[in-house]
């Protein structure tokens, strides 16, 4: 009987070392150093919200008076993936000189945009010469080049419950996730999302962040559900990112038709073009991701600006057969990702209900 309990109790003791454990995972964001462990982050969502406001500012006074350079700021250009900060550096440029344009925007119509122009406002708008609003290249693109490939920087370190912080930070959350107080690619993830249930990218992302935090502080027999949480927040950023495109092409074509001449109203459907073109244009380069560079460049090609030539956006205006590229361009990023049809009608409504 002795041998029997004994053997019992082995069994028993065997039996649970092959339990596995279980990973707690709390209901909430939860940090005690928030603030001290983004200091970094929070300084490069900060300068991009202060350039932004510059070119805003250049946009209302474009036509008026005179505008000076528009500094890059230090922290977000070190971020920024080295090809895309050389175009926002030449982009900045522009975007001075068409503020300080005699002219308003002048549409080529079917030809090329003219000598020596160099843009100006349609409607409320600030355009260069070929019609692109580069407010938005620098702004939508910065979110790709500049934050998320930051994101990937930390991700790549050595990851630690801080770690997490940070990339709750340049998302663009805040350990509250509530759709109040968001911005950067947070905010568009928000508008993605359904808030009275509580579903889609934001809420997603928020149980991914949530889930590596909990399982880097659990102890490395938790490294598989930290990676497994951290490959779904990278994948879920990036469909925001282009679930937001085909938002923007939808509303420009919906723009476009609807314009009749309206000089506002076209500066509006442009505005909304460049957004989209901004979004796309900023994952181009970035090392970690499902959508591929080549994929990224047909997109542009059909929205009339190909990485490494001059964009053709204005004739936008002035065709309007080319709905279909921006019909097309959602069709391939549906491709890309697997959305459904369902899926996709979501996207062409900011906060769904």
């Amino acid at each position: 009987m002795s041998l029997l309990g004994l053997f019992l109790i082995s069994c028993d003791s065997d039996d649970d070392s092959n339990v596995n454990p279980t990973l707690t995972i709390p209901s909430e964001y939860l940090s005690a150093n928030y603030a001290a462990n983004v200091t970094a982050e929070n300084t490069v969502i900060n300068e991009l919200s202060t350039i932004t406001a510059a070119l805003n500012a250049a946009e209302a006074n474009a036509q008026g008076t005179s505008k000076s350079e528009i500094d890059y700021p230090t922290t977000l250009s070190s971020v920024t993936l080295p090809a895309y900060r050389t175009l926002v550096e030449g982009w900045l440029t522009e975007i001075v000189k068409a503020a300080n344009s005699p002219n308003a925007f002048i549409n080529p119509g079917d030809g090329a945009p003219v000598a020596n122009e160099e843009g100006g406002l349609l409607g409320g708008r600030l355009l260069d010469e070929n019609g692109l609003e580069l407010e938005q290249m620098i702004e939508k693109g910065s979110f790709g080049a500049a934050l998320y490939n930051h994101a990937l920087t930390v991700i790549n370190g050595e990851l630690n419950t801080a770690s997490i912080d940070k990339l709750v930070e340049i998302f663009g959350a805040d350990p509250s996730f509530t759709k109040e107080n968001v911005g950067a690619s947070a905010q568009y993830a928000s508008r993605r999302s359904f808030h009275a249930t509580e579903t889609g990218y934001f809420y997603d992302i928020k149980t991914n962040l949530i889930t590596a935090k909990a399982a880097i502080a659990a102890g490395d027999a938790f490294n598989s559900q930290r990676d497994e949480a951290i490959e779904a927040f990278k994948l879920n950023w990036e469909k925001t990112n282009f679930a937001t495109v085909i938002f923007y092409c939808n509303a420009t074509a919906v723009l476009l038709r609807e314009a009749d001449g309206n000089a506002d109203a076209l500066g509006s459907a442009l505005h909304a073009y460049a957004e989209g073109v901004g979004f796309t244009h900023g994952f181009r380069g970035i090392s970690d991701k499902q959508i591929t560079d080549t994929q990224i460049d047909s997109i542009l090609s059909l929205l009339l600006a190909p990485a490494g030539s001059t964009p053709e956006s204005y004739k936008f205006l002035n065709d309007a057969s080319l709905i279909d590229n921006l019909t097309q361009a959602i069709a391939e990023i549906q491709t890309i990702y697997g959305f459904t049809d369902a899926e996709v009608a979501s996207f062409y409504i900011n906060d769904p209900v």
